[in-house]
């Protein structure tokens, strides 16, 4: 019994450690930070710009995740920012 109960202890050690560690791999603000924004200047069937936002992929993966393209008015519907406004 004594040996369940080391390699039970033992265990959660190593999975408590492997916790720590990807959360710290993680940034705080990997998606805000790490938003790649690209103006398209492609006009749907109402005349209206549409933009498209790339993030990048998290360190360690190939796979890019995907492109969210909407409107003008929509992004500032959801978002309340202006993504064609001239920025500081």
């Amino acid at each position: 019994m004594t040996n369940f109960a080391r390699t039970a202890r033992i265990g959660a050690t190593l999975f408590g450690a492997c916790a720590l560690i990807a959360i710290g791999t993680v940034p705080a603000s990997a998606a805000s930070d790490k938003e790649k924004r690209v103006e398209a200047p492609a006009q749907t069937e109402a005349g209206s710009v549409r933009v498209c936002v790339q993030q990048e992929a998290m360190t360690g993966t190939r796979i890019a995740p995907p492109r969210q393209c909407k409107s003008r008015a929509e992004w500032i519907k959801d978002t309340g920012i202006d993504p064609l406004a001239p920025r500081r």
